[in-house]
């Protein structure tokens, strides 16, 4: 800044003197910037201007830390006990069940009791009930000779999804039977369409 106030006294002549108003306006508005940036950086690095113009350091106060929540050792396998007590008590034993309250009481932070009453609950309670029985009336390929059941290649080979998609069983080794009896049966099926043509 000094170096250019003096180029800027150094000019004499006519033609100088609007130069030289031009220097000066942009010298001014120059040291204005910096002072401005300087002043946000002093800030940024958390200092304040006193009341004699100083940049002093400013120490914040640290918030306090949070103290984690102490909970008693056994505290959420008694409440655990507690819910399933009660929902024995309405009446809901079976485990998968029970899943299904406690995880909805858990997702809207509500009482076991204020779920079982709810009428989605009691809906899919009343599926996964139905689902059940529906299964165990199911054969399980045991002790009758005649018939499909769940553990046979033809019970699965035309079972879909409602999406259209082949369901398929859990057991590896029935799956792959199924699979093959299915891409048999569409060798046979394309077999007999070319012998249509």
């Amino acid at each position: 800044m000094a170096k250019i106030t003096e180029l800027i006294d150094s000019l004499n002549d006519e033609n100088a003197s609007e130069v030289k108003e031009q220097l000066k306006a942009e010298a001014d508005t120059l040291a204005e910037n910096n002072k401005q940036l300087f002043a946000r950086a002093k800030k940024a690095e958390g200092f304040e201007q006193d009341s004699e113009g100083k940049w002093v350091k400013v120490e914040k106060p640290q918030p306090p830390e949070a103290k984690p929540e102490e909970k008693k050792p056994n505290e959420p396998d008694y409440l655990d006990k507690i819910d399933k007590l009660t929902l024995k008590s309405e009446g809901i034993s079976h485990p998968d069940d029970q899943k299904i309250v406690l995880a909805e009481a858990k997702r809207l932070n509500l009482s076991v009791e204020e779920i079982v009453g709810m009428e989605h609950i009691k809906a899919k309670l009343k599926t996964a009930s139905e689902q059940r029985e529906a299964e165990a009336g199911m054969p399980d390929g045991k002790g009758k000779p005649s018939g499909t059941n769940k553990s046979s290649v033809e019970y699965w080979v035309d079972k879909k999804n409602p999406d259209g998609t082949y369901k398929t069983p859990d057991d590896p080794e029935l799956a792959t039977k199924v699979i093959d009896a299915r891409v048999h049966k569409e060798e046979v099926s394309s077999m007999f369409d070319e012998i249509r043509v």
